[in-house]
């Protein structure tokens, strides 16, 4: 009986996802404002069609596994390098002003400096699904300003791992360096063991799987490849999307990476496609409309601060104005690994009912808005360029390498 609930929720999700993503494209709208709205309509707080909401969301983790494994498939060792300066001490800067600015927020509202920096780590993270899927709509990934998201997005996904270690012991400090240490000791062996793998041992049962000639085989052994690094990422105490990362770069790196990104690429779209639905699922209108004053300042100065943070940072490291503001408006949301961290600091005494439910509002609605945010960058542009002071900076300007 419960697999049978599985199987009608999955495909009314999928159907309604279907349904809105039509209304969008007709509107003229980003599919996945469809998708977080078919969610809503049919999750617990509107509808209430779907009761198996936990079961849908192990679903839609596989898709946010599987399109960071694409990601990696695409993304070559030499362009990880190459992102350099940008990426690791940009996103790092980004990481500690955002914090600062959630810690501000979170003490003018009347919160604890623990709860405080767990709200600040919260809300230092953007959303790697939202930005990629856009990015990838827009036919933008392999842009300038899509390569330096992808780099702050990859740094930010790894500062994960110490601030899930660092929430619940934000009110033991004797506790904190040992814990991270330990992190530190797991990431490294994790990180050192799959590079060994993927080097000596990955690429030569590629070769000889595909020998076989079997497409079926093929996809069989590709998923499991990038779920079981998933899984052993887990076990070390890293984020499962991570793994996924690493082992779509370690495929990268082989001469079958085309013939996996075309096989994984439907499975991929699916799974993704549930992601957004259950995330629409979440969202409470009534919490909302209670808190309507907290809620609009709260996501009005996450947004401004993410977009004048992050386009500051990318000014700073000396890219265009159009690359700054295209990528300050393409981070300005949270991330769906802020539910993550949330989580934990609830769970660990750190972060009250009130505030992981203004959490789960905030990032949903900054979510909504990034479609519109990087289509007013697109409006917005051209008639900056227009402006003198700006047309002459823009034309003697010239882009550092990555």
């Amino acid at each position: 009986m419960e697999e049978l609930e599985l199987v009608v929720s999955m495909g009314l999700a999928l159907a309604v996802a279907l349904l809105g993503g039509v209304v969008a494209r007709r509107l003229g709208q980003s599919v996945i404002l469809g998708y977080l709205v078919a969610g809503i309509a049919i999750g617990p707080f509107g509808l209430g069609l779907v009761s198996d909401l936990e079961h849908v969301q192990a679903l839609a983790t596989i898709g946010v596994i599987l399109l960071l494994f694409t990601i990696g498939l695409q993304f070559s060792l030499g362009e990880f390098r190459r992102i350099g300066k940008v990426a690791v001490f940009g996103g790092t800067i980004q990481i500690l002003a955002t914090v600062g600015l959630g810690v501000i927020i979170a003490r003018l509202l009347g919160r604890s400096l623990p709860e405080a920096i767990g709200f600040g780590f919260i809300i230092s993270i953007s959303s790697t699904v939202i930005v990629l899927k856009l990015l990838m709509e827009r036919g933008e990934l392999d842009s300038l300003h899509g390569r330096i998201m992808v780099g702050f997005l990859v740094v930010q996904d790894l500062a994960v791992v110490p601030m899930m270690v660092f929430l619940p012991v934000l009110g033991e400090p004797g506790n904190v360096l040992p814990a991270l240490g330990i992190a530190a000791l797991k990431a490294g062996v994790f990180l050192g063991a799959t590079l060994l793998v993927g080097i000596w041992v990955i690429p030569r049962l590629m070769g000889f799987i595909a020998g076989i000639r079997s497409k079926e085989l093929f996809l069989l052994f590709v998923i499991t490849l990038c779920l079981g690094v998933a899984y052993a990422a887990y076990l070390f105490g890293l984020s499962p999307t991570i793994g996924a990362f690493i082992a779509g770069l370690i495929i990268s790196q082989s001469g079958f990476v085309h013939q996996a990104m075309g096989d994984v690429t439907p499975l991929r779209d699916i799974f993704a496609t549930l992601f957004f639905v259950s995330i629409g699922m979440l969202i409470d209108p009534r919490f909302v409309v209670e808190n309507l004053p907290t809620v609009a300042i709260v996501v009005l100065t996450i947004v401004l601060g993410k977009f004048i943070i992050f386009t500051v940072i990318t000014r700073l490291f000396g890219y265009s104005i159009k690359t700054a503001l295209f990528v300050g408006m393409g981070m300005i949301q949270i991330s769906e690994f802020s539910f993550i961290l949330a989580s934990v600091g609830a769970e660990a005494g750190v972060i009250s009912e009130h505030l992981y439910s203004l959490v789960l509002a905030s990032a949903i609605i900054t979510m909504v808005l990034t479609p519109f945010a990087l289509s007013l960058a697109s409006a917005l542009y051209p008639r900056l360029s227009r402006v003198r002071g700006i047309r002459r900076l823009v034309a003697g300007h010239i882009e550092p390498d990555l």
